[in-house]
């Protein structure tokens, strides 16, 4: 999930039509082959959030433009908020999840020692290095009883606390801050993935900060267009050819 909160007085909405939806905005969703887009507009805060998958990479990226229509700067957070699971059931796994800010990078991981297959790897979130200000304790960030649609960490407006570790319900919140000037507009990178080690992890994280998510946007395009033009079916019901 993706939170957007304006600092100037406290309004926060997310540029997707869940967890919140603002009665007075529009929503477009748009599905590809190989990604999803989602438009919005709220506070006079315009929206595009771009979702893809790396063709060559375990990585899910997600691209955030956001663009200013009033007439006045204004002072924007952005959280983005994962839920971990590194398994099949996210109950029965998060007690034995262990997470970290890594150094090197600045973004967070996290691992499931607990499970047999892929104890050894790591999962990563990372606000391609923007992030200033995290937690991976779930309880602080929805709050006790908590829910998506108001999450308290945000109603507060408080400082993430940059609690990380072991022993209590793991999530990973990044925030970053953004300024928008008239009619200017913003672009965030979000990386959500995992890697064999935490060494292969901090690569592949340096590796992508490095490049053009546009052109793994274009290459998984590309690459799934090829791959779902192999077989065309023609028939005489339009709905068959379709599918």
């Amino acid at each position: 999930i993706f939170y957007l909160r304006d600092e100037d007085n406290g309004w926060i909405w997310t540029p997707t039509a869940r967890p919140i939806r603002l009665a007075d905005s529009s929503y477009i969703a748009h599905h590809g082959q190989g990604y999803s887009s989602f438009r919005s507009g709220a506070y006079g805060i315009a929206s595009e959030l771009e979702l893809f998958v790396s063709w060559n990479d375990p990585v899910k990226v997600s691209r955030l433009r956001l663009t200013n229509h009033t007439s006045v700067t204004r002072k924007i957070s952005v959280t983005a908020y994962v839920e971990w699971v590194l398994g099949t059931v996210r109950g029965t796994n998060s007690p034995f999840i262990v997470t970290q800010r890594d150094e090197d990078t600045g973004a967070l991981f996290a691992r499931n020692p607990w499970n047999a297959d892929f104890g050894e790897h790591v999962a990563f979130a990372d606000f391609a290095g923007r992030q200033t200000a995290w937690t991976c304790d779930r309880t602080e960030f929805l709050g006790r009883n908590g829910s998506f649609h108001n999450p308290a960490a945000l109603l507060r407006g408080v400082k993430l606390s940059a609690r990380t570790g072991a022993g209590f319900d793991p999530c990973a919140a990044l925030q970053t801050s953004v300024e928008l000037l008239p009619d200017q507009q913003v672009e965030l990178v979000f990386f959500l993935g995992q890697s064999d080690t935490a060494e292969s992890a901090r690569s592949l994280l340096q590796r992508l900060r490095a490049t053009d998510v546009g052109q793994i946007l274009d290459e998984a395009k590309n690459n799934w267009g090829k791959l779902l033009t192999t077989v065309q079916v023609r028939t005489p019901d339009a709905a068959m050819n379709i599918l």
